[in-house]
């Protein structure tokens, strides 16, 4: 196996985990569709930050989203046993009726006994910004269409989540819709995704909304319950 835990999205909750986990000597791939995108909050972050978290470490009221992103990166890259990763992750890799890894549009296949789904709001979703509509969970980021299908095709169930963002500092206010697990799909105290072994989720994309700081909160939860045993290397 190239990792103990693979973590699709490294927003909030999956940069959180990844962190954690990371922390404990455990070996982590933190997948994204874009290094750029790496912790970066598109409305202003608000105190008080969860004690113990990337979030409280690098975070102050007021600041800017570049300035945040660009310090939590620098601790996720410079963390031992966490590697980050831009794939755009396509499919699930399976083994019976477990998950065994990630493939991606790219071409690499990465593998790991447990991979844990923070995709936040990137699941089938539709931007709208007056009359104009486009495949993507927030502004300039792309969706994870391919791995939306797969998901289905195994047979997941999904429910509508809407959410605005206002406009703020130059940028447009817009309205974005995207697709949750349905809450049988998914375990709250656990964290697992029913269907298959191995496989779990965080974040948005079972919360449907939520706080940065809730988002790093369960993250960090997720790293608690996730049960991983970290053998001498």
């Amino acid at each position: 196996m190239d990792y103990d835990v693979l973590i699709v999205g490294a927003g909030f909750a999956g940069s959180e985990a990844a962190y954690a986990l990371a922390k404990r000597g455990v070996r982590v791939g933190l997948v994204t569709t874009s290094l750029d995108s790496v912790f970066l909050p598109f409305t202003p972050i608000q105190a008080p930050f969860p004690q113990g978290s990337l979030l409280a470490e690098v975070g102050q009221e007021g600041l800017k989203g570049w300035e945040l992103h660009s310090r939590a990166k620098y601790r996720l890259e410079n963390q031992p046993n966490l590697h980050l990763l831009q794939l755009s992750v396509t499919r699930l890799l399976l083994e019976g009726p477990a998950v065994v890894g990630i493939e991606s549009w790219e071409g690499p296949r990465k593998t790991a006994p447990k991979v844990v789904l923070a995709v936040g709001s990137f699941l089938s979703p539709r931007l709208y910004i007056g009359s104009v509509a486009e495949e993507a969970g927030r502004l300039s980021e792309v969706a994870y269409p391919d791995l939306y299908q797969h998901l289905q095709q195994l047979g997941f169930a999904f429910m509508t989540q809407e959410a605005q963002v206002a406009e703020q500092g130059g940028t447009p206010g817009y309205r974005v819709t995207y697709q949750v697990f349905a809450e049988a799909e998914w375990n709250p105290t656990t964290f697992q995704l029913h269907r298959l072994a191995g496989l779990y989720a965080v974040g948005l994309c079972v919360l449907g909304q939520g706080t940065y700081a809730q988002m790093a909160e369960e993250g960090m939860r997720l790293a608690e319950r996730l049960q991983i045993k970290v053998n001498s290397r």
